[in-house]
């Protein structure tokens, strides 16, 4: 069985854990055990999971079961011999912990300079999260224009959400 150790971390990870998220990661793994999958890639550097392996040093676990797929197939985690307050816990600290991370955010604005990230970040939700102004961006298509002052106004037709900002020419 391969060793944890061979695994390396994602320099491109834009996620980032919290201390007291990582803290809590190792919490539940030295609690409930590991049950969350991890996703590796030919040289074993995890593209998901990095949080759950750098818990799993933590907690003491050494190995690594690696199942090869070409992303056809769900592979589940089937985790046995955990009481009903056991499952409850696993789950909410699953999803907690998530929660207590954060975005790194000069990683996460280098992806999107190099890489198409619409379809997980509107322009406001990445400004949100890099500082990087949105006005030199262009409005979704499916936006009408309201306004043709020198910031133009433009407004979803169903939701109401309004953007505004310079567009290009």
């Amino acid at each position: 069985m391969p060793s944890i150790s061979s695994l390396q971390s994602d320099h491109k990870n834009a996620r980032r854990r919290t201390d007291r998220s990582s803290t809590l990661i190792k919490e539940s793994i030295s609690r409930y055990g590991a049950a969350r999958s991890i996703v590796i890639d030919e040289e074993n550097r995890v593209l998901a999971g990095n949080g759950t392996i750098e818990g799993a040093k933590a907690a003491g676990i050494k190995n690594v079961r690696i199942i090869e797929t070409d992303g056809d197939e769900i592979i589940a985690v089937k985790r046995t011999g955990l009481t009903e307050e056991q499952k409850v816990g696993l789950a909410i600290a699953d999803n907690r912990t998530s929660d207590l991370s954060e975005w790194d955010q000069d990683m996460l604005y280098q992806l999107s300079q190099e890489h198409d990230l619409d379809t997980w970040f509107t322009p406001e939700d990445l400004n949100a999260i890099t500082g990087d102004p949105v006005s030199d961006l262009e409005p979704p298509q499916d936006f009408e224009e309201v306004d043709d002052d020198i910031t133009t106004e433009y407004r979803c037709p169903s939701c109401g959400y309004e953007w505004s900002g310079k567009p290009h020419a």
